[in-house]
């Protein structure tokens, strides 16, 4: 019992509450009553900076409360292989996953996905999987995820840094063969 409890982290004060939000009076909600903010998998910078950050704002204000110890926390599908094309194909899967939820349209119409997101949720109403992946443009990719090699990764993080206070990265393949996943 000793051994494990040392690796326990220390007790907190207070436990700190996070909420996780996409649309706007969520955001809202998590400014005014939260200690930090998820984003949900599906982001881009200027949803964060132009729907994100103004909502949480918003919310903190009608609070009377300021961004001092708010946390925010953006989560990004991310695909690392050494050839690019590959990982970029692998990140395919997060977009047709959650671009099948219609609270990511607050993400997908202002970057003009519309088109590409009824394509694929009309594959998904077919249960076709290589039809959603396939309906998943390039301008998709480069908004939605990072993916490619370390290099690359890197470097599609920059734009990212001081707009939030920790990004969370995960492997996205949800509909890849699962040796795939764990290669990843």
């Amino acid at each position: 019992v000793q051994d494990y409890a040392r690796f326990m982290p220390a007790p907190y004060a207070q436990i700190p509450i996070y909420l996780a939000a996409v649309q706007s009076r969520m955001l809202q909600l998590a400014g005014s009553h939260a200690d930090g903010w998820i984003s949900g998998p599906l982001n881009t910078l200027k949803y964060l900076t132009e729907v994100a950050q103004p909502n949480l704002q918003k919310g903190m204000a009608a609070a009377g409360r300021t961004a001092t110890g708010f946390e925010c926390c953006v989560m990004k599908p991310c695909v690392i292989h050494q050839d690019a094309k590959y990982a970029r194909r692998l990140a395919r899967n997060a977009i047709a996953l959650y671009a099948t939820l219609p609270y990511y349209d607050i993400v997908l119409q202002p970057m003009g996905f519309t088109e590409a997101t009824q394509a694929i949720r009309a594959a998904m109403q077919r249960q076709d999987i290589p039809g959603m992946l396939n309906a998943v443009t390039e301008e998709m990719i480069d908004a939605l995820v990072v993916a490619g090699t370390p290099d690359d990764v890197h470097r599609q993080l920059e734009p990212w840094e001081g707009l939030c206070d920790l990004l969370l990265l995960y492997c996205p393949p949800h509909f890849a063969d699962p040796a795939e996943t764990k290669a990843n």
